[in-house]
């Protein structure tokens, strides 16, 4: 099946709409049991126009979008010179990959995948390293059928409360 979106690197205008989208499937993936204040105030100081557009700024840091007639409908974050938890023989980071729920199984994930790994061989020589939430079975799923082995585990703290998330190298 032939492709009907691409693939490209994300410029400073793209900020808004990598905010609405991140907050679209963050929400979608995590505020399962509702909008909490906690959920809400991390929202809107962690996924902001202003902070993507200060990842587009920075040189570590690569996104990647995938869109189809002028609509983002996925994303990944790889930021380089990352060091993880048991993670030795990788220093790129897999910071976000983010498909909307109604696209899922399109192949955007695995294409963001594959370009953000070739970015990780050029710029580092690296594979990618990257944290998921252990709860999170179908990212897990995705992870494992692309050849991501755990190496470890690691907290996200959200509100004084820590959600475990496992360490991935690939």
């Amino acid at each position: 099946m032939e492709a009907n979106y691409h693939v490209r690197d994300a410029q400073p205008e793209d900020a808004p709409r990598l905010a609405v989208l991140a907050v679209q499937v963050w929400m979608h993936t995590y505020a399962t049991q509702g909008v909490s204040s906690v959920i809400a105030d991390y929202v809107l100081a962690e996924l902001t126009p202003q902070a993507f557009a200060a990842k587009l700024g920075n040189p570590a840091i690569s996104i990647l979008v995938a869109e189809r007639e002028g609509h983002l409908l996925g994303l990944a974050v790889i930021q380089s010179g990352a060091v993880g938890v048991n993670v030795l023989a990788a220093t790129v980071e897999l910071t976000t990959l983010y498909v909307q729920a109604h696209c899922k199984g399109q192949g955007i994930g695995s294409r963001l995948l594959n370009e953000a790994r070739t970015l990780a061989a050029a710029h580092a020589g690296s594979g990618l390293w990257l944290t998921v939430n252990a709860q999170n079975t179908a990212a897990i799923d995705f992870y494992n059928h692309h050849n991501f082995q755990r190496v470890g585990t690691v907290d996200f703290i959200l509100g004084g409360v820590a959600h475990p998330n496992l360490v991935m190298l690939g």
